[in-house]
């Protein structure tokens, strides 16, 4: 009898379809999907999500880890938290060994794979793919870790254990903290997938990221590794083309000095200069472009809606097999809103008497004024950054996150609209201006300045024009929701668990009130056990957290109905409190 496909721990990507993702994660489970749907992938296979399960269960470490998290994330909002509970769990996830069944299953794998590619020891790319990954709703872009031109046996069981133990980097255990994924129903799979010997990578979207014009595709490309373009590292090539003609709208060719490739003699990713003669040719021929585009239509139309998509072209073949899509997944900011009926093609770049700064790439819609904080590290910004300042840096990676989600605007000297700050500056409704080069030298620690994230034009000081310009469509926007609410048979209530969204909740909803005000979270909120709180005489606390609580909610939803739900302490609620 065949061995039931939920319990494999390996799966050929062949065998795999959309409907898997519990099994192999977004990445995976959509690699699959697309080799079975004829769009050219390069062969791989998926370390399953179950072996992972096996590994922390079978070695005894699963407890340990949600201990660990428990004992050291007792303030939700402290980066530093998170960076020591993610050092202990990894330390523990990379010394523990890989049973030697499950070390065999991937070796046989790996041996299968290279006799497939015609290679002794093929050169493979480990990335990561959470269970919880690749959703629409939630962009996981860059939480756990990828390795590039791994080779051998050895190599290659490394790296699948650093997969698994990057599934607890701070960055991703804030990300699921703050989205309200429970850890321990968060898995792994890993994908190994032989390597695309990159000539030039990048990024598409199969529509405008920052305006949502779904007429458009937008392709961005680097020559090397696509790596470059997500750390923000080359500012890429950017090709607009149309979705109906496939022509090429728009053609943007920048000076491109740094490369990541593969060193011939030690097989390692290595950062090169890329030499003069090709800084400033395109890094896609035109008819690479618009084969490009019409793979990432086919691919939009497979799957029904606007897809994110990473690309290889490979220098060893010729055109058009040397095309590869190595993942898609789901648009995560426009894709849930309405097409919109019309998009602007033109943009003011000049307010009369204001004095620009500087100039970049729109990236993320907005107008804020606020105090710029140059800062070079997340440590800098840990200490610099307060709510509603202007966040200024060379580029952001999602150990920056933290600090982002407190930043009122954003502005990079480097990237493209689909590099990290761009894709999560999104997310967060952040205004982000990328690809500014000078903004770290120009900008200044202190002085204030107005963003303009709609043309990508940074002003010195306060343009009232501007700041006045975006508050009026804010409001307009905001009255024709609440002049053409949607009309249901029945009410529409909510439920609510965190009073600080509700605000934001009630305006964007227009819900006909509240069905459930969980008391779980305010309970949490107070950071200490009821028992505790009695000991100390600490009842009053408890009271004032739980009535400003449900002030803010009331307020938020005034006049409409609240109903809250009380708590009914359980002996074994709350435990993981202080004094719990």
């Amino acid at each position: 009898m065949s061995q039931e496909k939920n319990q494999k721990l390996v799966l050929w990507f062949e065998e795999l379809g959309k409907e898997d993702v519990p099994l192999v994660g977004g990445k995976c489970a959509n690699l699959g999907e697309m080799i079975n749907a004829g769009i050219p992938v390069p062969p791989g296979f998926a370390v399953s999500a179950y072996a992972y399960k096996r590994f922390i269960e079978e070695t005894g470490i699963a407890q340990r880890i949600y201990d660990i998290l428990d004992e050291t994330i007792t303030d939700p909002k402290d980066p530093k938290q998170y960076e020591e509970a993610s050092k202990k769990i990894r330390a523990l996830i990379e010394s523990t060994p890989i049973p030697e069944y499950l070390q065999k299953e991937i070796v046989e794998a790996y041996r299968k794979l290279s006799e497939k590619t015609g290679s002794k020891e093929v050169f493979v790319a480990v990335r990561s793919s959470a269970t919880a990954e690749d959703l629409p709703g939630a962009s996981f872009a860059g939480q756990q870790e990828t390795f590039l031109n791994v080779k051998g046996e050895n190599q290659l069981l490394e790296s699948v254990r650093k997969c698994w133990s990057s599934l607890f980097t701070p960055r991703a255990i804030f990300y699921r903290t703050q989205k309200g994924f429970r850890h321990e129903k968060v898995l792994i799979s890993v994908a190994v997938q032989k390597m695309v010997n990159s000539r030039s990578s990048g990024v598409m979207f199969t529509l405008h990221p920052v305006t949502g014009d779904r007429s458009k595709i937008v392709i961005e490309s680097v020559w090397g590794l696509g790596e470059a373009i997500v750390s923000g590292a080359v500012t890429p090539d950017h090709f607009e083309v149309d979705k109906n003609s496939m022509k090429i709208v728009v053609k943007n060719i920048v000076k491109k000095t740094v490369e990541y490739v593969r060193d011939p003699k030690t097989g390692k990713t290595i950062h090169a200069e890329v030499p003069p003669e090709r800084q400033e040719a395109p890094s896609l021929t035109d008819e690479e472009v618009v084969e490009l585009a019409k793979i990432a239509k086919r691919i939009e139309q497979h799957y029904g809606v606007p897809q994110d998509i990473e690309f290889a072209v490979d220098r060893d073949l010729p055109f058009p097999q040397n095309l590869f899509i190595v993942q898609s997944r789901p648009e995560t900011v426009w894709s849930m809103k309405e097409a919109p009926a019309e998009v602007r093609t033109s943009q003011t770049t000049s307010v009369a008497e204001a004095t620009i700064v500087l100039k970049g790439l729109p990236a993320s819609p907005g107008v804020h004024v606020g105090k710029a904080k140059v800062v070079f590290s997340p440590e800098e910004a840990e200490k610099e950054i307060q709510k509603g300042d202007i966040l200024v840096t060379k580029m952001t990676n999602p150990d920056w996150v933290p600090y982002m989600r407190l930043a009122g605007a954003i502005v990079t000297d480097e990237g493209g609209m689909t590099c990290h700050a761009a894709i999560v500056s999104r997310e967060l409704g952040i205004p982000c201006i990328v690809g500014a080069r000078e903004a770290t030298k120009l900008m200044k620690s202190g002085q204030t300045y107005t963003v303009d994230a709609r043309s990508g034009v940074i002003y010195e000081g306060v343009v009232e024009e501007l700041v006045k310009g975006a508050e009026e469509k804010a409001e307009a926007a905001a009255a024709v929701v609440a002049q053409a609410p949607v009309v249901t048979g029945t009410k529409i209530y909510v439920n609510i668990s965190i009073p600080d969204v509700a605000e934001k909740v009630a305006r964007e909803t227009q819900a006909d009130g509240v069905g459930l005000l969980r008391a779980e979270h305010l309970m949490v909120s107070v950071g200490k056990h009821p028992r505790l709180l009695i000991e100390e005489g600490g009842e009053q606390k408890m009271i004032d957290a739980f009535a400003e609580g449900i002030r803010k909610v009331a307020q938020a939803f005034y006049p409409k109905p609240v109903v809250y739900r009380f708590l009914d302490f359980k002996p074994d609620e709350f435990l993981a409190l202080p004094g719990g």
